[in-house]
């Protein structure tokens, strides 16, 4: 049975406004094809809605703005872990610099084993 969990106000926030937004400024984009005779407030009204869409879409869009990381502890230790696998595979064959590598590897793991569940602390 798969386990239920409760989503964040954030998470549902996010991803209902793209939608929302995009959908706001279709809306108002037909309004103005629809029921507007002058041109300059159905070119308004056309611009508004664009613009309403476009900022929508570029919210969704942008990961520093949608960003939700509970645990940037870890993710951190996980980067740097990353960083260690590429230094490991420019060393491979070269002695006492592999073996370096590989033992801050094992440092990391057992790190990334310490701060696996800790929540950001405020």
């Amino acid at each position: 049975m798969a386990e239920t969990t409760q989503r964040s106000w954030r998470r549902i926030f996010n991803r209902t406004v793209p939608l929302g937004a995009a959908l706001v400024g279709v809306v108002i984009v037909l309004i103005s094809f629809l029921l507007v005779a002058d041109m300059f407030w159905w070119l308004v009204g056309v611009a508004c809605g664009l613009a309403i869409a476009i900022l929508g879409f570029a919210y969704g869009g942008c990961p520093f703005l949608t960003s939700e990381r509970r645990y940037p502890e870890l993710r951190r230790e996980v980067d740097a872990f990353i960083g260690m696998v590429r230094q490991l595979n420019r060393a491979a064959g070269a002695g006492e610099e592999f073996e370096n590598a590989k033992s801050a590897m094992h440092k990391s793991v057992e790190r990334m084993a310490e701060l696996a569940g800790k929540r950001e602390s405020k």
